[in-house]
């Protein structure tokens, strides 16, 4: 009776190990790359791609080779940027800015609040927790970007103050918005401007703007392919501006040389907004807008020195 009992859970353990190999078998963990000591797997990037697409319905229309490595290159900087913000923030603590910007997050793809976009992200198998800690970890980036250069920042506001008052005085300030989307590109040591930009309006006219956004563009916009959305006219330096009234709907300006890199505009939609003018409310909004310039450009020199003295391995 015992040997019986013996065989019985032998046959019973044979079998439980069969069906676990069936099922690894068929969700086979693969190690695609390590960053330093972290590795970084399949699942991840399946994950990852699940997030993006949920960001951009429009990836779903890139080849699979071509999102994976947007994937990759997503979880590459998010894990190089954690890194670093580790060795000033604790992440298990609350994050007030973090809260603050979930909810610009939401708004930003047109939900009303955040049980519309939890039931949203179940489509796409991804929980709300998920893409919280993405949002703090972006937020944090921001504040420590602040603290370490917010005295490099110079924006001179008299100037500024001038360049308003000098539009309104020749009526040349009208209260017009541009939606508009971005694609800020650099070039590389074995890169030129025009097959760059070849490269650029070739992807642009089989992926459409907003994928080739997300491929190309070093700006945080890349993540919602390329969009800014609506814009006043007066936050736009005189260079964009002279470039974006010359196009029509749907059009593309040409590469504008900027501190960042070449910057492409695409011109959504434009209207005329009904309201006053409120002098200094408006002189706050281009302070504050010169301002995220500057810091958006000092974020893409810090992050591109950390990733260089990163060690990234394929396997």
């Amino acid at each position: 009776m015992k040997t019986n009992k013996i065989k019985i859970f032998i046959f019973v353990l044979l079998l439980l190990v069969f069906n676990n190999k069936l099922l690894f078998s068929s969700n086979k963990i693969k190690i695609l790359f390590k960053i330093d000591n972290e590795i970084i797997t399949n699942i991840d990037v399946e994950k990852e791609k699940n997030y993006l697409v949920a960001l951009n319905n429009n990836l779903n229309e890139l080849p699979v080779s071509q999102l994976n490595n947007i994937a990759k290159e997503s979880i590459i900087k998010e894990i190089i940027k954690k890194k670093e913000l580790k060795k000033f923030f604790d992440f298990n603590k609350t994050n007030e800015y973090a809260e603050n910007t979930a909810k610009n997050f939401y708004k930003k793809l047109n939900f009303k609040n955040e049980k519309q976009f939890e039931l949203y992200l179940n489509n796409f198998n991804i929980k709300k927790e998920f893409v919280i800690e993405k949002i703090k970890l972006e937020s944090l980036w921001n504040q420590m970007i602040f603290k370490k250069f917010k005295y490099q920042i110079n924006v001179d506001k008299n100037k500024l103050r001038r360049v308003l008052k000098k539009k309104i005085n020749e009526n040349e300030y009208k209260n017009e918005e541009y939606n508009i989307s971005e694609i800020l590109f650099e070039l590389n040591s074995n890169e030129n401007l025009d097959g760059k930009l070849k490269i650029i309006k070739k992807s642009i006219n089989e992926l459409g703007f907003e994928n080739t956004a997300n491929i190309y563009s070093i700006s945080p916009s890349s993540k919602f392919g390329g969009k800014i959305g609506w814009i006043e006219k007066n936050k736009l330096s005189e260079v964009l501006l002279v470039e974006i009234i010359n196009i029509k709907k749907n059009e593309l300006t040409k590469p504008i040389q900027t501190n960042n890199g070449y910057l492409i505009i695409k011109l959504n939609d434009k209207k005329v907004v009904d309201r006053e003018i409120n002098f200094e409310d408006e002189l706050n909004k281009l302070v504050n807008f010169e301002k995220e310039k500057q810091y958006n450009k000092i974020s893409n020199i810090f992050y591109s020195k950390i990733k260089q003295n990163t060690y990234i391995s394929e396997k």
